[in-house]
């Protein structure tokens, strides 16, 4: 009976082991701690199927990942310049919308929809979510966040001998920036003004190089300003909120700044197309929607979702830096161009670190 009992037993493991090696499977690319992971799990009870969902540290990674071809993901979320330079690529295909029952109920805010279908990938792309790259500062320290307010981008080049300052170690950020500070617009190929974004660079005496420790350095007070994207501020913010901790940092967007968008694309390796605008719908649900933004914490791209988390004081984003683009400003949004701009970049960036 025990033997009977134990085949029985192995018999309905080995059936559910089949079942769920049976399941269609979907091969999500994504930024880490970037999706409420519970509704991916919702999303696998409703269709029946298995997410498969890897993280990556950067743009450039989902690139060499798609360009490379040996994995077959359905679904990647990448940042503006980088859809263009995948849609240059052909490394993605157009968004099917008619397959996409919910995109008509939400609207996507008309600053941002205007700023990338400039860019020429709105077919390409459900965005997910945006902000800006700004000044996150130091509030202990005396009278900066008076001279951030009056200088703007200034402050970060200018005052490199008063104050320790820091810049994003990324030719496409420090360069933008400077081409920000010196007037022009982000996405310059001018010769004469990209000189001046390399003499700014190499006048601006920046204390530290770095990427995403740039927040922390300016927390700790090793900095006392840095360039960062507003998602860092977020993350530190929230971050100080939950933990209950005193903040003494804040985030401040001059009038003119890049503004970044990260949306949903679909690779043209993608083997389930189908399941893929599936996936792409769930999230469209306003309460999912509504659900993910919450939890990601950075401005949703959709006027109905925005106006919720803003408006509703269950959830509490009314504060001035959540907007990437209040009345007023003015907002640019970079685009890839050509191997040859991105050399450029590269060749700045090593001459103003250099000097």
């Amino acid at each position: 009976m025990k033997k009977v009992m134990m085949v029985c037993l192995f018999l309905l493991g080995t059936l559910a082991l089949m079942g769920c090696s049976s399941k269609p499977k979907l091969y999500v690319l994504n930024w880490g701690d970037y999706i409420d992971e519970d509704l991916i799990d919702a999303f696998e009870d409703t269709y029946g199927v298995k997410v498969v969902y890897r993280q990556v540290g950067s743009n450039e990674e989902m690139a060499t990942l798609l360009q490379a071809g040996s994995s077959k993901y359905d679904i990647a979320v990448p940042s503006d310049y980088m859809i263009d330079k995948l849609k240059t690529l052909n490394l993605i295909q157009p968004i099917d919308f008619s397959l996409l029952t919910n995109w008509n109920d939400l609207t996507v805010i008309p600053e941002l929809f205007n700023l990338y279908e400039s860019m020429g990938f709105a077919d390409y792309v459900v965005p997910y979510a945006w902000g800006t790259i700004g000044i996150l500062y130091n509030t202990d320290k005396a009278g900066l966040q008076a001279l951030i307010e009056a200088e703007g981008w200034a402050a970060m080049f200018e005052y490199g001998d008063t104050y320790k300052v820091g810049m994003y170690d990324s030719p496409r950020d420090a360069v933008g920036a400077a081409l920000l500070y010196s007037g022009f617009n982000v996405n310059s190929e001018i010769e004469s003004e990209l000189l001046a974004a390399e003499n700014a660079l190499k006048a601006g005496k920046f204390k530290a190089w770095g990427e995403d420790n740039l927040k922390s350095l300016v927390i700790q007070g090793t900095l006392d300003m840095a360039l960062v994207y507003s998602g860092d501020y977020f993350s530190e913010y929230y971050l100080a909120l939950e933990d209950q901790v005193r903040i003494n940092f804040d985030y401040f967007v001059p009038e003119t700044t890049n503004v970044w968008v990260d949306g949903m694309v679909i690779p043209t390796v993608s083997q389930n197309i189908e399941l893929a605008h599936q996936f792409i719908d769930f999230f469209l649900v306003y309460d999912h929607a509504l659900q993910n933004s919450d939890y990601i914490g950075y401005a949703p791209c959709f006027a109905e979702i925005y106006d919720t988390m803003v408006n509703d004081s269950d959830y509490g984003y009314d504060f001035a830096t959540f907007n990437p683009y209040p009345d007023g400003s003015i907002r640019q949004m970079y685009q890839y161009g050509s191997n040859a701009k991105s050399e450029a970049l590269v060749g700045i960036l090593a001459r103003a670190k250099a000097a």
